[in-house]
């Protein structure tokens, strides 16, 4: 029998034919919100916090309480509202009682999400320990600055042994010799692959086949090419130009690891909802995945207003659950128009299903990326029928000679005339638009840009592209905040998309073309 709490969501599971019925689960979840917030029908406070994020203002979780029920005691976390998600602590046998006894609720473990940025997390799927090769062979890796020859220290490394297994080592970066080395397994012919990929500055490097040397060290010497001011990556190259007043009036919601204030990007509010950290430290945290998937839209709707909502603690990789649906019903509150959500998981979370089935229900339109894992099945939230899913694509040829960018060229679909499928890219009957997502430049903190790969990068692309159809179109924009103007806002996209040739699975009803 289990003893170890962990984090469970509560949901009603409710429908139109019981949302007005008075049961005893309802009862139940009801008693969860009263029982943090001291009375029936108390209002979750006002958690915005505003002014720059000095990580100044409190968390904004109420305080622990414990509530008795038929599966024992539990202790109550959070709740987004009277009649919404609540999040417990309790052990997985009490998790099962209260289904048992509560059928009307939905009791799921937390899951957490994932920056769907490609990348090593997608490449390595089982570590390697060097520690216990027994062997003379040897990795030596340098990284440097193709124009300078200089040292490029700090960047993450990935080695591949055996890319049919994903097997491998990351998780590692070059230090300040731009160097890296590793021990091989003695048994290691070659190495299927060495990616060099720096955080800001420079386009990722590598080299694949790599024989290996009998013994002693396998020497591998990678250039990194900076990033040119003036260089036309696939996102300039896939999409037609941007006009100033692009994206006026739209409030776009970025639901990420934070935003940095950096140039172009018009910041509205934000707030952190991890409920551990300060409420308005909704800056970066450091990973700067939130930072570039906001500068993508603000290249394509440069008027649109930005809502940083920071989900990732600093040195998480994954964000709670109950976090993100909190952020998507703050951002509804805040009036935002588009959310824009580049993580994933291929569980259901059944608190994020709900918020955005609300946010649907309330005229806002959630966007999210498909997933990054070799044409395996949309991830949530992509995956609910009320998202618009986003799979990637590219244009040949949008990087310089060096980088190691095409290897994320599909065979199949075969490319179509110079557009080509990212090989990484998730895909089913669920893809709605496909939007550029290999070798894009953005912004990665306030003063520097980087590349990245992915379905996190197509996703606000067309974030960026229905915001520059709504901003064109404003009695759209101005209608009552219902169901009626989220289907219009999506039949809009629909209207303006045309097919590229991959096939619907691949990309749903196209690229949408907005000049």
């Amino acid at each position: 029998m289990s003893r170890k709490n962990a984090r469970y969501v509560i949901v009603p599971d409710d429908n139109v034919f019981n949302d007005s019925m008075e049961t005893s689960s309802f009862r139940l979840f009801r008693a969860m919100h009263s029982r943090l917030f001291r009375k029936p029908g108390a209002a979750l406070m006002s958690s915005v916090a505003h002014g720059a994020g000095t990580g100044t203002a409190p968390v904004i979780r109420p305080r622990l309480r414990v509530m008795e029920t038929e599966a024992g005691r539990i202790r109550l976390i959070d709740s987004i509202g009277e009649n919404e998600a609540s999040l417990v602590s309790m052990t997985p046998d009490q998790a099962r009682e209260l289904q048992r006894a509560y059928p009307g609720l939905r009791v799921r473990r937390e899951l957490l999400l994932y920056p769907l940025r490609y990348g090593q997390m997608n490449i390595i799927r089982k570590q390697a320990k060097p520690a216990a090769f027994r062997s003379a062979k040897e990795l030596s890796l340098r990284c440097v600055d193709a124009v300078t020859g200089k040292p490029v220290a700090g960047a993450s490394v990935v080695v591949v042994l055996d890319s049919r297994r994903g097997f491998g080592i990351s998780d590692v970066e070059t230090d300040n010799d731009g160097g890296f080395s590793t021990p091989l397994p003695a048994g290691q012919k070659r190495i299927d692959a060495v990616i060099c990929q720096p955080l800001a500055g420079y386009w990722p490097a590598g080299a694949e086949a790599i024989p290996v040397e009998d013994e002693g060290p396998t020497e591998v010497n990678l250039s990194l090419v900076p990033i040119a001011g003036d260089f036309q990556d696939g996102l300039d190259r896939m999409l037609a130009p941007a006009q100033p007043a692009d994206g006026q009036g739209v409030r776009v919601a970025i639901i990420d690891t934070g935003v940095d204030p950096a140039a172009g990007l018009n910041l509205g509010r934000g707030l952190n909802t991890t409920g551990t950290e300060p409420a308005d430290e909704w800056f970066d945290n450091g990973a700067g995945h939130g930072t570039h998937v906001a500068g993508i839209v603000a290249r394509i709707a440069p008027a649109v207003t930005l809502h940083s909502y920071r989900v990732f603690e600093a040195g998480q990789d994954g964000a709670a659950e109950f976090a993100i649906a909190r952020a998507i019903r703050q951002a509804i509150e805040d009036g935002c128009d588009i959310i824009n959500m580049s993580l994933g998981q291929a569980s259901e979370p059944v608190a994020i299903s709900r918020e955005v089935r609300r946010a649907r229900a309330m005229g806002v339109v959630c966007i999210a990326a498909t997933g990054n894992d070799y044409m395996a099945r949309v991830s949530y939230p992509a995956r609910s029928g009320v998202v618009v899913a986003v799979s990637a694509g590219g244009v040949l040829d949008t990087w310089p000679e060096g980088a190691i960018t095409a290897r994320n060229i599909a065979e199949d679909p075969a490319p179509v005339g110079d557009s080509f499928f990212a090989r990484f890219s998730n895909i089913g009957p669920e893809v709605d638009f496909i939007g550029p997502g290999v070798g894009i430049i953005s912004w990665v903190s306030k003063d520097s840009k980087g590349v990245m790969d992915g379905t996190s990068m197509a996703c606000p692309a067309v974030a960026g592209l229905v915001s520059r159809l709504l901003s064109r179109n404003p009695d759209i924009l101005s209608a009552e905040r219902n169901q009626q103007r989220s289907d219009d806002i999506i039949k809009m996209a629909n209207s303006h998309a045309v097919p590229i040739g991959f096939g619907a699975e691949y990309e749903g009803a196209g690229l949408i073309d907005q000049g």
